[in-house]
């Protein structure tokens, strides 16, 4: 699944559509298509794993699932799940879901929470936090509620960053290992972003697919863990497991 910086990337990508009007849209999404043609495309957003289409009748999401592809002026042999077309160019999402929303942006979305926004807000996040102290922090860092645009790659650099076991639970962790790994949460998220970008992201990976911690040179460990089950990687040496 993309982590929030990829949809950045990928909005970056798409910003040359702005202002073009769609002369036809389509793909087999549940979602109908017919109202988007004729108009142009405003603006283009993103919350968390999230990609807003804004039109002036509507704003469509897409969200890329665990599989899903963009291809810009470019088709593969399957059919999208939703595509765009801009007289001679085309936008088409392959395993996407795409919805229509109808209410504005600043209902629906709380910009606070996404690590990618500018209206980031770590004080916020930590009250969020105080609703889920009874869970693992390793679970958390995915809720995308709490921690928007948070992918496993993300949460494991951030916890190792941090010095912290993802299995440790969140009332257990003092007030100022919850500041470090927001801080951490946040450099590593713009990390990422850079690193995607220039394509050195898995040169700078310290704990993710790595084989020895380059602390303290401990094997790291692998294994699914918490109620999501996700692969993570960690130090059983280094990061500590507050109880």
């Amino acid at each position: 699944m993309p982590e929030g910086p990829s949809l950045i990337i990928l909005k970056e990508k798409l910003k040359n559509f702005t202002g073009k009007k769609v002369t036809q849209a389509g793909g087999y999404t549940d979602m109908p298509t017919a109202w988007i043609k004729n108009k142009k495309l405003l603006e283009i957003e993103t919350w968390g794993k999230h990609l807003l289409l804004c039109f002036s009748s509507g704003t469509v999401k897409v969200h890329l699932m665990l599989f899903g592809s963009v291809e810009i002026n470019k088709r593969k042999k399957v059919n999208a799940s939703f595509s765009l077309h801009f007289a001679k160019e085309e936008i088409n999402f392959y395993v996407v879901k795409a919805e229509k929303l109808t209410k504005p942006l600043e209902e629906i979305y709380d910009w606070r929470t996404d690590v990618m926004s500018k209206s980031w807000d770590k004080k916020y996040v930590k009250q969020l936090l105080k609703e889920h102290e009874e869970e693992l922090i390793g679970d958390v860092l995915l809720d995308q509620s709490i921690f928007t645009g948070v992918g496993n790659i993300i949460r494991i650099e951030a916890l190792f960053r941090s010095k912290l076991h993802p299995q440790t639970i969140i009332k257990n962790i003092p007030a100022a290992e919850i500041t470090t790994l927001l801080k951490e949460v946040k450099l590593y998220a713009n990390e990422f972003l850079k690193g995607k970008k220039d394509g050195t992201l898995s040169k700078h990976w310290q704990v993710y697919q790595q084989k020895e911690c380059p602390r303290d040179a401990t094997e790291i460990k692998v294994a699914a863990i918490g109620k999501t089950k996700r692969k993570t990687y960690y130090c059983p040496h280094c990061q500590v497991k507050y109880r």
